[in-house]
């Protein structure tokens, strides 16, 4: 096992190994190494899973934007316990992540919100994210709509719109290794610290 290959290397602070991991992932993969998987649990604890974009990420957690009147938006609400997972197979990595939600304030939402291209930002007002949509005509419309109501108008955030913040408390690093011998490291909030251990394959 070679120092390259596994993660003999670790830090008290699991955000400077993601750090790394994710600066290599963004020079490595192919398409969007922002990319995770968002599993949340609804009122009736069931399960669900769909992929968001990561916009941003310090100590303090890491952060996606959504409509909260999603499906995910509703889960949410109802249960913050949510779990994230990178998976970076040109680099044969991945994190898993669990931890609690909170939304980001209004101005952390607005200052992301205005950076977004004008027709990102339509479609935010345009989509009812979710929903049933019998006739994408109708979206089209929606789209024509807004875009009217906001002509030479600064198009202001929806209400509706937002971002969260998953706090973690626990962090998972996974090295893909020979004969699936693989190297995994768990990081665990414990009393503000992170206590850090191997796991075996």
């Amino acid at each position: 096992m070679t120092e390259n290959n596994s993660l003999l290397n670790t830090t008290s602070n699991p955000f400077v190994l993601f750090m790394k991991w994710f600066e290599e992932a963004s020079k490595k993969e192919i398409n969007d190494p922002n990319a995770m998987n968002l599993s949340t649990i609804s009122d009736i604890l069931k399960p669900s899973s769909r992929m968001v974009l990561l916009k941003s990420f310090d100590d303090k957690g890491f952060v996606f934007y959504t409509n909260i009147n999603s499906k995910k938006g509703i889960s949410i609400n109802q249960n913050p316990n949510v779990a994230l997972n990178f998976h970076w197979k040109s680099l044969l990595r991945q994190v898993r992540i669990e931890g609690i939600i909170n939304q980001v304030s209004d101005q952390e939402a607005d200052k992301y919100f205005n950076s977004r291209h004008a027709e990102s930002r339509i479609s935010a007002w345009a989509s009812k994210q979710s929903t049933e949509l019998k006739d994408r005509q109708k979206l089209e419309d929606n789209i024509f709509f807004y875009k009217n109501k906001f002509l030479n108008k600064k198009i202001p955030r929806p209400p509706h719109w937002t971002g969260f913040r998953v706090n973690p408390n626990l962090i998972e690093f996974w090295q893909d290794m020979p004969f699936r011998l693989h190297d995994r490291l768990e990081y665990k909030k414990i009393n503000d610290d992170w206590i850090a251990k191997k796991l075996f394959p």
